[in-house]
């Protein structure tokens, strides 16, 4: 009897890996991988960052009007961009404001209505309206922060809940308020 030869073997295995490789390719289905989590928003704002063109901040008894243009973001009483450190803080922030999850939401029942200056929310220490195409996505008030630190109370207008979001989230806010010239 005659032995096969060693060519034949790894010619054979080599088909045989080809037309392996074409049934996976023809199957077309990829393996999920278990280590990749699908994103989902979890902000208060449901609207992408990208759709807001006009934002309202209002803090230390000043108003700002913010208006997306092509060119960047601008003043509404200015004709100049905004300075560049301003305009990504305000990027940053409607991106916090899309994917920041609340650490803790407060039902209407684990709060007194009457005691939102206990949150620091009577008056808010700023407050701000995020709009698309003229029509107001979300209006919210920004309070006083737990006493860790760590968290801050927001108020969302025509909600009944309280919202503990990360510092993080108001501190990008602060720094937009405290970047634009008087």
């Amino acid at each position: 009897m005659r032995r096969p030869r060693p060519n034949l073997l790894l010619v054979g295995a080599g088909m045989a890996a080809l037309a392996f490789l074409l049934v996976m390719i023809v199957s077309g289905r990829t393996r999920p991988m278990q280590s990749l989590v699908a994103f989902e928003a979890a902000g208060l704002m449901r609207e992408a960052p990208d759709q807001i063109d006009r934002v309202d901040l209002e803090a230390s008894g000043r108003r700002w009007t913010f208006a997306r243009r092509e060119d960047g973001w601008r003043l509404t009483t200015s004709p100049e961009a905004l300075m560049a450190g301003t305009a990504s803080h305000l990027e940053t922030s409607l991106k916090f404001m899309h994917v920041a999850a609340p650490a803790r939401v407060m039902s209407r029942d684990e709060y007194q209505p009457g005691a939102l200056a206990e949150y620091g929310l009577d008056p808010p220490r700023y407050a701000l309206s995020l709009q698309r195409r003229g029509e107001t996505v979300l209006a919210a008030s920004f309070g006083a922060r737990n006493p860790q630190s760590v968290l801050q109370y927001v108020r969302v207008t025509g909600r009944d809940e309280l919202y503990l979001l990360p510092v993080f989230v108001g501190r990008e806010w602060e720094l937009v308020a405290e970047g634009v010239r008087p």
